[in-house]
């Protein structure tokens, strides 16, 4: 059985606060462990899309890196390139981001870097024994550092279901053609019945890969490279969706890939789950929408199988926030598939995929700070 510590949000003193909380967490769990001294540790978060508004603070990542540096490990704070047109172009929004939402060396003591370098060619090929993926290309200064810290802002995912653990480990320290490598199976589908012909899936592709036609789009499918949250998340009627089954083959990817960065870091990763500000889209989106649970606050383990299962009850056992995607959902209450109700896609087979794979146990402990 698998621990996860829990460091609650409420604070209700200064005795009590979340911060101290979680530094004292860290301290004193598997993190001591996972590095010796003086060995490079990569501290991987996400500064989020440019105009998203709801992302990891500052501060928690902060207080990784310095309890990193308590225990003697030299941190190294990281991020990767999302997928887009170009990846220069990516990069520099990038640097945006990163100042508008407070990632910089006056708040975190450390300046962020791009593991995949700003053109996203700094990459490593590993190989992987997945049913999907026979290799990945991982973030250089991911995979040859000696241990990792994966932070992960935990959101819904529309192909995931869960943006936790396995997620921001798979699709998070891969490179920029790794994501694409991960992205590969989806195509957006176009529900013509519900089309009003807006035209915002053409507008917003970044790789000009969808084309209207008499106020009807259609895909280019040599031109497509998967990403489908451009034009998915612009349209304004939910008429661009993703097929289950396409879904599923994401969901092994990210696993696959998941499994690579742990070979590649020989098991030395450590994953941080943070329950705030819990939305319907993960971090790269560039909206954010509002919370549909209340902050719930922070879940740790060396086992990111067990660590998303805990966050899946958490948020199961959490009731939803009226005005919120929870209540178009009908998932107010608690519901053992909140996040089924949300996406239409079913978090629970990526994390027996994980299990299969040896990834970790679904049988946990959850210990309160």
């Amino acid at each position: 059985m698998s621990v996860v510590n829990f460091v609650g949000a409420r604070e209700r003193c200064s005795s009590s606060r979340l911060l101290e909380r979680f530094r004292g967490t860290l301290k004193k769990g598997e993190l001591q462990g996972l590095f010796s001294q003086g060995e490079l540790v990569a501290v991987k978060f996400e500064a989020g899309e440019r105009d998203n508004l709801r992302y990891v603070r500052p501060l928690l990542v902060k207080a990784v890196v310095d309890v990193v540096y308590s225990l003697g490990g030299q941190p190294l704070l990281v991020d990767t390139l999302s997928m887009g047109s170009k990846a220069s172009e990516v990069g520099r929004r990038w640097l945006e981001a990163v100042v508008l939402h407070g990632f910089d060396v006056t708040s975190l003591g450390k300046s962020p870097m791009l593991a995949d370098g700003y053109t996203g060619e700094e990459e490593m090929l590993v190989q992987v024994d997945g049913e999907e993926l026979g290799g990945v290309e991982i973030a250089r200064a991911v995979a040859e550092s000696q241990a990792l810290v994966v932070i992960s802002h935990v959101t819904a995912h529309p192909f995931a279901g869960l943006s936790g653990a396995l997620v921001s480990c798979g699709v998070g320290c891969a490179s920029f053609r790794g994501k694409e490598r991960i992205h590969a199976p989806l195509r957006p589908l176009f529900m013509q019945d519900r089309c009003d012909g807006c035209g915002q899936c053409e507008k917003h592709c970044p790789h000009d890969a969808v084309r209207l036609k008499d106020d009807r789009p259609s895909l280019d499918d040599k031109r497509c490279k998967g990403c489908a949250y451009y034009c998915t998340a612009a349209c304004p009627v939910g008429a661009v969706v993703i097929d289950g089954r396409m879904a599923r083959r994401f969901q092994r990817r990210v696993v696959d890939s998941a499994l690579a960065v742990t070979g590649a870091l020989q098991g030395k990763v450590y994953y941080v789950n943070i329950l705030m500000d819990v939305c319907p889209y993960p971090d790269c989106y560039p909206f954010s929408d509002v919370p549909f649970v209340s902050d719930r606050g922070i879940l740790m383990s060396h086992d990111p199988v067990a660590l998303d299962s805990a966050t899946l009850n958490v948020l199961d056992e959490s009731s939803g926030i009226w005005g919120s995607i929870a209540e178009e959902s009908e998932s107010l209450g608690s519901s053992d598939d909140k996040l089924l109700r949300i996406t239409g896609v079913d978090p629970t087979s990526m994390i027996a995929y994980a299990k299969k794979l040896g990834m970790g146990s679904d049988s946990f402990e959850i210990r309160k700070a």
